[in-house]
């Protein structure tokens, strides 16, 4: 019943009005049977004494036309109220997904990015593709089953009325159905589980067919070994547990919809021999069984997805506990100017792993200033990414502080702090649009940029959306400098961006692009290997073993020396 929360917080009004008709069209679906009865056996005593006058209505003679007025009125208004049950919730359970989905994606881009990169976007994908449909299926059938739970006592109130030992006896026999009934849909459950945990590891897998295409083309016999071992294993993996579990489940169900009829062959060819009863009552006893077959059908067929939607909840709900939202205010302030950028003592730890300490930066002490160029370099491994995310402020330092002028960066600050930051990183993502309000200067400012960086010819822009993102990774790399221009921030951070360039916009970069941010007095950094450019940076930050050193005592500068 969690699942079913999420709707009654969404539209707590609509949910009640939805089950309140649904639960009348079950009470009034319950009184056809006594109505029918009563039209058909006007001579038994268990039922009132019928009208049995015949009027012609619409050129049709009716008998017992009350009656009949009455069966018309009832089934009218069963439409009515379980079309507009059905349709309210359905109405209802779109918005609800809407916002599970929205709910998630504000969740993911709250979460702190060291968080985003261990969980992976394969799970996060996963979650958005699979679990948050099947929880909204399962939910949709929850009041469904609310609905047809009312129409089935009604009916079994009615056999209270016509019999109580049938009853009892009825009341015994679908117990023992349920039970029997339960146990292999349990069963199924767990199989729908580890099918599901399995799908986490396909979606990596297929993140790595998509991403490792160039690699896998390269060689036939890696391919063939990643898609025995890795892609097709997990496949079939889900393809085995979901054939057993959906076997389990079918067999089951059908199951489920003989119960009805077993109940009505222990009654008709079991229970008489113990028990009197007329033969008005029995046919009484018969109709209503033959009745609730659709309800019992509907509730227990409805279990199996209650119970895949369960496994996807439950999915759902560990994913979030993993995604901590970061301790910050949301809100975007006005800061104060600054000039420069320091470090204070600032160490990051990454958490330990298979039971040893992560690997360590700092404690760095440093100063980035307005109107300078600061290079970082380093070998493999050195800190270099882990610098350059705590200098962007997408990691948040174990211990230590970070200063911009005079003000320290904290909860209070840190998201408007990022707002004076740019940054391209080596897996940089281009979005097919910008994402900035669209004035008159700002077209005009594109188009210029588009024309410095020699891209006017390949991309245009239409209604704030680039015409192609599909270019070469140096083309794509500008058009990120481009989208970073526009946003006119005060300090930027390229990583290696120079590295998919030719040697006439490498040298464009380096000798003009950044100079100029330079000019603009912009806080510069640029994570570079391009030795051959390094004159003209106003400062070197080497990184060694996640600590900063002198450039000129460093491993780099002495082998450029040699």
């Amino acid at each position: 019943m969690k699942i079913f929360n999420s709707f009654t917080k969404e539209a707590p009004n609509k949910v009640f009005i939805s089950i309140l008709l649904g639960a009348l069209a079950g009470m009034l679906y319950s009184a056809l049977i006594p109505l029918v009865l009563s039209g058909i056996n006007p001579e038994d005593p268990a039922f009132p004494k019928a009208d049995t006058v015949t009027e012609t209505l619409f050129s049709f003679d009716v008998s017992n036309y009350k009656l009949a007025l009455m069966f018309l009125f009832s089934c009218v208004l069963i439409l009515l109220m379980r079309s507009s049950s059905e349709v309210m919730l359905i109405r209802v359970s779109s918005n609800v997904a809407k916002d599970l989905r929205t709910k998630f994606y504000y969740r993911i881009a709250g979460a702190p990015l060291a968080t985003q990169e261990k969980i992976g976007s394969a799970r996060f994908t996963a979650a958005v593709n699979i679990d948050v449909p099947r929880i909204i299926g399962g939910a949709r059938v929850i009041p469904e089953i609310l609905i047809n739970t009312i129409t089935l006592v009604g009916m079994l109130g009615f056999l209270v009325y016509l019999n109580f030992e049938v009853f009892k006896f009825v009341m015994m026999a679908i117990f023992i159905g349920v039970i029997c009934y339960q146990i292999p849909i349990t069963i199924g459950s767990r199989m729908f589980q580890t099918s599901r945990i399995e799908q986490d590891k396909l979606q990596e897998s297929i993140k790595s067919l998509i991403y490792g295409a160039k690699e896998l083309k390269l060689d036939t016999l890696k391919r063939q070994h990643f898609f025995k071992h890795t892609l097709l294993n997990h496949e079939d993996n889900i393809l085995k547990n979901n054939k057993r579990a959906e076997t389990i489940m079918r067999a089951t169900m059908c199951f489920g919809d003989l119960i009805s009829f077993f109940v009505i062959g222990a009654v008709c060819f079991i229970f008489v021999n113990y028990y009197s009863i007329s033969q008005q009552e029995l046919v009484g006893v018969v109709m209503a069984l033959l009745y609730v077959t659709g309800p019992i059908s509907i509730i227990l067929g409805s279990i199996p997805q209650l119970a895949i939607a369960s496994v996807s909840y439950r999915r759902m709900e560990k994913l979030i506990a993993e995604i901590p939202q970061e301790d910050s205010n949301e809100q975007v302030n006005q800061l104060g100017e600054w000039q420069s950028m320091r470090f204070n003592q600032i160490e990051y730890s990454y958490p330990m792993v298979s039971g040893e300490a992560g690997f360590k930066v700092g404690p760095l002490n440093l100063e980035i200033n307005k109107g300078e160029i600061t290079f970082i370099i380093g070998a493999n491994g050195s800190g270099k990414s882990t610098l350059s995310k705590l200098l962007t402020l997408h990691y948040l330092p174990t211990s230590g502080d970070i200063l911009f002028g005079d003000q320290r960066v904290s909860a209070d600050s840190i998201v408007s702090h990022r707002q004076t930051i740019g940054a391209i990183y080596s897996d940089y993502h281009l979005f097919d649009r910008l994402l900035v309000e669209l004035t008159d200067e700002v077209l005009a400012t594109t188009q210029h940029y588009l024309k410095t960086l020699h891209l006017d010819k390949k991309v245009k822009i239409v209604d704030g959306q680039f015409s192609t993102t599909s270019l070469s990774d140096g083309q794509r790399k500008r058009l990120a400098l481009l989208v970073a221009f526009l946003e006119d921030k005060d300090l930027y951070l390229f990583d290696e961006w120079a590295a998919d360039q030719d040697p006439v916009f490498k040298n464009v970069f380096y000798t003009e692009i950044l100079p100029n941010l330079k000019a603009k007095n912009k806080a510069v950094i640029a994570i570079s290997h391009d030795d051959k450019y390094f004159d003209v940076a106003d400062k070197i930050l080497v990184m060694d073993q996640g600590k900063l050193v002198d450039y000129e005592e460093s491993s780099l500068h002495l082998a450029q020396v040699s």
